[in-house]
C-alpha cells in the first residue's frame, strides 16, 4: 500500500517489477491515516510512506500493524533516487515484520510491537 505521500510512479514503477501495489489516494481518497493503515492490515499489505504518524500510531497509540512499514525519511526528488532503496526492502521481504526507515545515507529497521499478528 503506498501512502498518499509516495508518488504515482513510484507505485506505477513496482507495480510493473510485480508488485501487487494498492494507492491510498486512489481505494482510499481523503481517508485519515488511522483508516489507510487499518487497511493495509486487512489486506495484508507492507506499507509505504513518508509520513512518521503511522510509526505513532503503532509504538505509541498500539495500533495493530501491517506485515511491515517502510518509512522514507526524505521527499525523494525523482523516482530513480528512492527505487534501490525500495525494491532490496520488497524482494527479499526484508522489512517483514519491521517498521524500516529509510534515511538520506542509511536505512535502520525496527521490530514492529509483539501485540502485532505477524510476531505471533
Amino acid at each position: 500500500m503506498c501512502d498518499a505521500n509516495i508518488g504515482s510512479r513510484i507505485a506505477h514503477v513496482l507495480s510493473a517489477v510485480g508488485h501487487d501495489v494498492a494507492r491510498a489516494s486512489v481505494v482510499l481518497p481523503d481517508a485519515k491515516d488511522d483508516v489507510i493503515l487499518a487497511y493495509a492490515v486487512a489486506e495484508d499489505r507492507f506499507l509505504i510512506t513518508c509520513d512518521r504518524d503511522f510509526g505513532e500510531l503503532v509504538f505509541l497509540k498500539q495500533a495493530t500493524a501491517p506485515p511491515g512499514i517502510i518509512y522514507v525519511r526524505f521527499e525523494p526528488d525523482n523516482v530513480e533516487e528512492i527505487l534501490p532503496r525500495l525494491l532490496p526492502l520488497l524482494e527479499f521481504e526484508a522489512c517483514n515484520g519491521h517498521m524500516t526507515v529509510v534515511g538520506t545515507k542509511r536505512d535502520r529497521s525496527v521490530p514492529l510491537p509483539v501485540k502485532s499478528r505477524y510476531h505471533g
